[in-house]
């Protein structure tokens, strides 16, 4: 799928003024469009994984945190360096997302019991 990098660029602008304004469903609307299209910059993986963090939609900011490393570690063996400390730090935030998903389990099967 070709994409206009220009689009994808007004996108996220649009996005975190969405934000700004408090219209965080129309931000996170432009913002999956451009992660749905492959976005080779981190803004709309980090601002999405923060308002998924914020809702407590663990599954969402999984999704977005696992798609965003795919494509740094595109942009990785691209040899584009910029793309290393940010793959790590995707890969970080994921970890932690991932032991909050299980601390969240354990605490709902304990509360079962």
């Amino acid at each position: 799928m070709e994409t206009n990098a220009n689009l994808q660029s007004e996108r996220n602008l649009k996005g975190a003024e969405f934000e700004k304004t408090g219209n965080l469903e129309k931000a996170v609307e432009l913002y999956e469009e451009n992660v749905a299209e492959g976005f080779k910059g981190n803004h709309p993986y980090d601002r999405l994984a923060t308002i998924y963090k914020n809702q407590n939609d663990i599954e969402n900011e999984i999704r977005i945190l696992e798609k965003a490393i795919i494509v740094f570690e595109e942009i990785t063996i691209e040899d584009r360096l910029e793309g290393l400390p940010k793959l790590f730090r995707f890969k970080n935030r994921l970890e932690k997302a991932v032991h909050t998903k299980t601390q969240l389990a354990k605490q709902k099967k304990s509360k079962l019991k």
